[in-house]
């Protein structure tokens, strides 16, 4: 049986999606990982926003995940007070009142807070970052597709208005140059699926 506590294995290769990663991980019977460096989003790399996307697929697929977060000062106060709170809050959070602002994620966090699922023909999203439920019925091929690139990690592939759309829903949400998709996959309802 593995330890409680491991360090993830190395990046899996570009163009290995994150799910296999970390699927891989819970098959093995890994139930807590801490990654090894803070996830920086003042000049994010790609590596930040790929360790990123492993917190929130780790986050829904119930693997308990130990990370640092360094937004800057100068981050907007929403990124921390809603659009990042559907994530495991991070142990570590720097910025202007840290410890206020990790205990507020902390209270406002749960699983499911921020989910898409797919159907035929049609993607769901259900964000409850607001407080309120916010539902989104794509059916348009267009962002089907985007929805589909934006999960493997491919946002210079999506139409640039799709693109506009999502971000100015705080479903895609931008770090410096890049472009991060937010909602999570649902992996494993934490719920009966009538109250989500």
């Amino acid at each position: 049986m593995p330890d409680d506590l491991l360090t993830p294995p190395a990046p899996a290769p570009a163009g290995s999606p994150v799910g296999a990663q970390v699927r891989d991980l819970y098959e093995r019977g890994v139930r807590c990982v801490t990654l090894d460096e803070p996830v920086q989003l003042r000049s994010p790399a790609p590596r930040d926003l790929r360790a990123l996307d492993f917190v929130r697929v780790a986050t829904a697929r119930g693997l308990l995940v130990r990370w640092q977060l360094r937004a800057g000062r100068r981050t907007d106060p929403a990124l921390t007070a809603r659009h990042l709170t559907h994530l495991q809050p991070p142990v570590f959070l720097d910025g202007s009142g840290p410890a206020e602002r990790l205990a507020h994620w902390r209270e406002r966090f749960y699983v499911g807070r921020c989910v898409w699922r797919r159907g035929p023909g049609f993607v769901q999203i259900r964000d409850r970052r607001e407080g309120v439920l916010q539902r989104f019925d794509l059916t348009e091929p267009a962002y089907i597709r985007a929805v589909a690139l934006l999960e493997e990690q491919r946002p210079d592939e999506v139409d640039p208005e799709v693109l506009g759309a999502l971000r100015a829903e705080h479903l895609v949400l931008r770090f410096g140059e890049l472009d991060w998709w937010a909602p999570s996959l649902i992996d494993r309802w934490p719920a009966p699926s009538m109250l989500l």
